[in-house]
């Protein structure tokens, strides 16, 4: 064989063959990182709502005497909130003896996911002393 006759570089199929890999290799990273990205977007919302929640639980009992019912509310355009605030008693001793009554507290902050509502719940117990007979 001679140097003129000798073929160097790629044929077609081989060319055509490395292309077909190639895009199914982009396809699968881009999806991997789309993934990836939705995601951290979710985290995002879920740690925004958590934060907001803690706030919102933490205001319970500060800002007016804790009574039972149910509030709500908006936070901003994206996010709202209910809360619910009930006597609690299971096994906790006589309120008369303690001067003591508990109280639960759960407060839900819920958005807009892509394709649904999604929400965060945090509740928690609080004590409040019993008023003495004489403030009444």
């Amino acid at each position: 064989m001679t140097a003129r006759t000798r073929q160097h570089g790629f044929s077609l199929l081989e060319v055509l063959v490395a292309f077909a890999i190639l895009s199914v290799s982009l396809g699968v990273l881009l999806q991997a990182f789309a993934t990836g990205l939705r995601n951290a977007g979710m985290a995002d919302d879920y740690t925004q709502a958590t934060l907001y929640a803690e706030s919102i639980l933490a205001a319970y009992g500060r800002e007016q005497p804790l009574r039972e019912g149910v509030r709500e509310g908006p936070i901003n355009d994206r996010f709202a909130w209910r809360g619910a605030v009930s006597a609690y008693a299971e096994n906790m001793p006589d309120p008369e003896k303690t001067r003591m009554r508990a109280w639960r507290i759960s407060v839900q902050v819920f958005w807009r996911g892509l394709a649904q509502t999604r929400s965060v719940t945090l509740e928690t117990l609080r004590l409040t002393p019993l008023e003495s007979p004489e403030a009444r």
